[in-house]
């Protein structure tokens, strides 16, 4: 399989510390990054090894560039991936993909007949995942009846753009998504409630829901000031799953199933990241060696009708 070619848009740390590394052992190729501004792209690109620097509209119009990764703040998500896709590109692009389910639709009007958009929940692809599903579709803890997850961690600075609401920060967007994409994964199916609550300055730095679907419920927390914490229980009628980080799991970590209050098995994580996997996925696609798995034409509209939801019960109004 030839190399395949990507794009940044944006110099975000995720871009440095996730992706490029995973890209890296993908066997990609970062050619160029875009930036609004000339020198911190040209340092950015030399700090991370990419090829060059640009602009965004010139990575766009590149043709030596198949695929962009989209790594810009939240409120420009929708506008950069629909130019990029207007352009030719596969696009994988960061999460939430668009800020309410009205601009999830719109972008996903826009995609060309053939055109591939992921949104970078990449968790989906990491075995970790696919041994999880399996575990509770084999019916190792019975009938699946609950979940239970947070994702916490300290945001450093007050100048994080995580706490600019203009921008799209806050818990919820950032992180919270995560437990809601993982119950809607789970469960199979769409929410139809949710109550919450939230510590708002500014944005909600802090929120905590329960979210009621079908045959069960997901209770979920994020917040972006205490310890880092992903820990997630997949709780069913005859035992549960206890997973110390469902998302993007590292070589400590582990996925242990319990009944009766023991652990009868567990498993360390497979190797390589989320983020490595789901490049590995993508560029398999661009080859045409596999089928495209996990599209945001399948699955980003529920995503954003489910944040819809949560967003609502957090902020003391009725959700539907």
């Amino acid at each position: 399989m030839a190399d395949t070619h990507w794009g940044i848009l944006g110099t975000a740390n995720i871009a440095a510390r996730a992706f490029l590394p995973a890209l890296r052992e993908a066997g990609g190729r970062a050619v160029v990054v875009g930036s609004r501004s000339g020198g911190r792209g040209a340092e950015w690109a030399s700090e991370n090894q990419v090829e060059r620097s640009s602009s965004y509209e010139a990575v766009l119009s590149d043709p030596e560039v198949q695929a962009v990764y989209i790594a810009l703040p939240n409120d420009q998500h929708t506008q950069w991936a629909a130019a990029a896709l207007a352009a030719g590109k596969v696009v994988l692009c960061e999460k939430p993909m668009a800020l309410d389910a009205a601009q999830a639709r719109a972008l996903l009007a826009t995609i060309p007949s053939g055109g591939l958009l992921w949104e970078s929940f990449v968790f989906p692809f990491h075995p970790q995942t696919t041994l999880i599903t399996g575990l509770v579709a084999d019916g190792r803890i019975g009938d699946l009846s609950e979940v239970v997850s947070e994702f916490h961690f300290q945001v450093g600075s007050s100048t994080n753009i995580r706490l600019h609401a203009e921008r799209g920060g806050g818990a919820l967007y950032d992180v919270g998504c995560y437990p809601l994409r993982l119950g809607r994964l789970l469960f199979g199916t769409e929410p139809l409630r949710g109550r919450g609550s939230a510590v708002f300055d500014g944005v909600d730095r802090d929120m905590a829901a329960v979210v009621d679907f079908p045959d069960g419920r997901l209770v979920m927390s994020a917040g972006l000031h205490r310890p880092a914490s992903t820990f997630t229980r997949i709780i069913g009628t005859a035992g549960e799953l206890r997973v110390s980080n469902p998302f993007h799991p590292r070589a400590a970590d582990r996925l242990e199933w319990w009944v009766g209050g023991s652990m009868e098995q567990t498993w360390p994580a497979a190797a390589g990241s989320a983020f490595q996997h789901a490049i590995t996925h993508l560029q398999s696609v661009i080859s045409g060696d596999v089928l495209p798995q996990h599209l945001a034409t399948h699955d980003a509209l529920d995503q954003a009708v489910a944040m819809d939801l949560v967003r609502a019960a957090i902020t003391d109004r009725l959700s539907p």
